[in-house]
């Protein structure tokens, strides 16, 4: 089954979703890779959702699943209505800021810490491998965001040899690259953000290193006219 941006799959898989809007490259998708990127999408509203004009449906927070995972396509979107989506990832991403003119972090948010931080690298998700381990991962989404909806928008940081290509930028050490074509929604339960638990080294990525992270974002999700174009209708 060819997979393409823009479009809504139904996942059969998902519980309180009901399928998920492709948002990965089509490079990307046409390639012999297993996993895709998108937003999940709903039939109400809920914290960090967004409503699709003309279609009754809300998009949430990005999500990496395998391909496998995508059943038939519903529905496809067009410019306008995609573009509402897309301009709400530039939010919850930072990336006006990031990208600007001089580049700017996003605001920090007062009050008690107990989400994960934009910027903070963290063991996080399901261990995988053997032996089975947590691997690390990037918070890109900004700190209100992440307050409100109790966990973050996580890429992981690599050092792997096999990884790279568009929306795998490599960056200021030489070695770590950060997966972008991949950003996925993690909940803080399942992050290791507690003062016990082991934290990488390094645990944070400079301004620097996280505008080469928004441009990854940027080419793997296609965002470029988003920042650059009017605001929606």
């Amino acid at each position: 089954m060819a997979i393409r941006r823009g479009v809504l799959y139904r996942v059969p898989a998902f519980v309180r979703a009901s399928g998920l809007l492709v948002l990965t490259n089509d490079e990307w998708n046409e390639a012999t890779t297993e996993d895709i990127a998108g937003t999940p999408t709903y039939a109400e509203a809920g914290s960090g959702r967004t409503l699709v004009p003309g279609t009754g449906t809300w998009t949430g927070p990005l999500l990496a699943i395998p391909k496998a995972d995508l059943a038939e396509a519903n529905v496809e979107l067009d410019s306008a209505q995609l573009r509402v989506v897309e301009d709400a990832l530039c939010d919850a991403l930072a990336l006006r800021e990031l990208l600007g003119t001089p580049p700017r972090s996003p605001h920090g948010f007062p009050g008690v810490i107990d989400y994960p931080r934009w910027s903070q690298i963290y063991y996080a998700g399901v261990p995988l491998g053997s032996p089975p381990e947590r691997k690390r991962y990037l918070a890109v989404s900004h700190d209100a965001y992440n307050r409100a909806l109790e966990g973050a928008v996580f890429v992981r940081t690599t050092t792997s040899t096999r990884r790279g290509g568009r929306g795998i930028p490599t960056l200021g050490d030489g070695t770590t690259k950060a997966v972008c074509v991949l950003p996925t929604f993690i909940s803080r339960h399942s992050v290791g953000m507690r003062p016990r638990d082991q934290r990488p080294q390094p645990a944070q990525l400079s301004p620097a290193d996280m505008a080469t992270v928004a441009a990854g974002l940027v080419d793997a999700l296609e965002l470029a006219d988003a920042l650059t174009g009017p605001p929606p209708c």
